[in-house]
């Protein structure tokens, strides 16, 4: 058996966290403020970058163009989730 519902629920659940850890590494490295939300920025638009273009070239596609429409969605879901906070006068303490 190649696959199977565990197997696909493991591999989903690995992905999902090791994506998800990208934006908090500044802060688990000691980083705060603005620092931390460029390098958070930067990280995770260079894991952006690299999935887009990975699945570009897995289904034939230029890849450059497959990357920067990822990196575009990634970002504009960051900005409007961004928005949404703000308007909604969410924050940290």
């Amino acid at each position: 058996v190649i696959g199977g519902a565990w197997r696909a629920a493991g591999s989903s659940f690995l992905f999902f966290a090791s994506g998800a850890i990208i934006p908090v590494l500044p802060w688990l490295f000691g980083l705060t403020g603005l620092a931390a939300v460029l390098l958070a920025l930067a990280l995770v638009g260079l894991a952006l970058l690299a999935t887009g273009a990975l699945v570009g070239i897995l289904s034939g596609a230029p890849p450059m163009g497959r990357a920067l429409r990822q990196l575009a969605i990634g970002w504009g879901a960051a900005a409007v989730t961004y928005v949404l906070g703000l308007l909604f006068g969410v924050g940290v303490a």
